[in-house]
C-alpha cells in the first residue's frame, strides 16, 4: 500500500474515540509510509524537482497528523507549524539540491536527508499535536535536529548496502526500458525501500 492509500484513508477516519495507543499506531504508520516515500522521491537527477516532489508529501503527512489529532489543516497552517519546527521546505530543498551537486554520493545523501526530513517533521508534528502550545518553538527545534541526525546516519548506512543500489538500478533500468508504467516504477521503490 502507497502513502497515498495510507493518507486517504488516514483523512477519512474518525479518531475522536481512538485510544492514545490507536492513535499513536496511526501516526507512526503514516510518517513511516510518508518518509519511505520522500526517499523514493529523491531518486531522481534533478536537484529543483525535490520541492515540487516532497511538498506534498510532507504537508499531507502533517495534515493526516493533525486529523489523527482532531485538527483540521489547511496547507497555510501546516507550512507555519514546518517552519516553527525548523523545517523551512526552502532550507531543506536547498541543502538537498546542493548534495546532488556530488558526484555519486550526491543521491544518497540526497535520499538518506529526504528520509530523515521528512520523518523528523512527522514526529515533531505528533509531539506538537499530542502537547499543543505547552511546547517551546526551541524544545521542538532542538527535538526536530536530533530526530534529523539520527534517522539522517540510519538512512546512510541503509542507502550504502549494495543490495539497495543493485534493486533501485534495476528497477530504473525496467523503467527506462518501458517495462514498468510510472506508478508501477513509484510503487516498485517504495517496496523496496521499505525492505531496508
Amino acid at each position: 500500500m502507497g502513502y497515498l492509500d495510507t493518507l486517504g484513508r488516514v483523512m477519512k477516519g474518525d479518531f475522536g474515540s481512538a485510544s492514545a495507543e490507536e492513535k499513536a499506531a496511526a501516526a507512526h504508520e503514516v510518517i513511516q509510509v510518508c518518509a519511505v516515500a520522500a526517499a523514493a522521491v529523491t531518486i531522481q537527477p534533478f536537484p529543483v524537482a525535490d520541492v515540487l516532489l516532497l511538498s506534498p508529501i510532507q504537508i499531507g503527512m502533517v495534515q493526516a497528523i493533525g486529523r489523527i489529532h482532531g485538527r483540521t489543516l489547511d496547507k497555510k497552517t501546516v507550512l507555519e507549524i514546518m517552519s516553527t519546527v525548523g523545517a523551512s521546505i526552502v532550507a531543506q530543498n536547498v541543502i538537498m539540491a546542493a548534495a546532488k551537486l556530488i558526484p555519486v554520493l550526491g543521491s544518497v545523501v540526497a535520499m538518506s536527508m529526504g528520509y530523515a526530513l521528512t520523518y523528523a517533521i512527522g514526529e515533531v508534528s505528533d509531539l506538537y499535536f499530542k502537547h499543543g502550545s505547552t511546547l517551546s518553538s526551541s524544545e521542538l527545534k532542538s527535538r526536530f535536529r536530533s530526530i534529523y541526525e539520527t534517522k539522517k546516519k540510519e538512512g546512510e548506512q541503509a542507502a550504502k548496502d549494495p543490495k539497495l543500489k543493485e534493486k533501485l538500478a534495476a528497477l530504473t533500468k525496467a523503467f527506462e526500458a518501458g517495462v514498468l508504467s510510472k506508478e508501477e516504477y513509484e510503487a516498485k521503490k517504495e517496496e523496496v525501500l521499505k525492505a531496508f
